[in-house]
């Protein structure tokens, strides 16, 4: 059984140590910081028998108080396609709808047909595809999901 938590501090070497393999130079353990200062509640952990096993961040725009983005997900792969993504998921939008947010987006990789297919199964819909949105010169697709 899968359990979703608030990120709590004595987590952060064991997502650093997740993370790294995931999404090698993003920044992991600074971006981790920040977001527990700006959007703590929006940061939630996945456990399974006592292991954290995922991870999601989310935040709202400071401009824009209705729309939220979806900052970054990770599932260790031993526990993908196994629900735990979209439990995550579940929990950041209803904690964002009870902001007030009612427009959620994400950027992904053109090239990851994977998380495509995760948002596309979560409602999550293409808008745009930016060109050097990442520097420098990688392109995201911008997606989007109504709340």
């Amino acid at each position: 059984m899968i359990t979703i938590r608030n990120f709590q501090d004595s987590d952060y070497p064991v997502l650093c140590e997740l993370d790294a393999p995931m999404f090698s130079g993003m920044g992991g353990p600074i971006l981790f910081r920040h977001i527990q200062e700006l959007f703590g509640d929006l940061f939630l952990v996945a456990e399974m028998d006592g292991d954290i096993i995922g991870y999601i961040l989310g935040g709202v725009h400071l401009e824009d108080a209705a729309r939220g983005k979806l900052i970054r997900i990770g599932v260790c792969p031993g526990h993908q396609r196994k629900e735990c993504g979209t439990q995550l998921t579940a929990e950041l939008f209803s904690r964002m709808k009870s902001r007030g947010v009612t427009s959620v987006h994400v950027t992904v990789a053109l090239e990851n047909s994977a998380a495509r297919s995760f948002y596309a199964k979560i409602g999550f819909v293409q808008k745009e595809i930016r060109e050097n949105y990442f520097y420098p010169d990688i392109p995201r697709l911008v997606l989007e999901k109504t709340l």
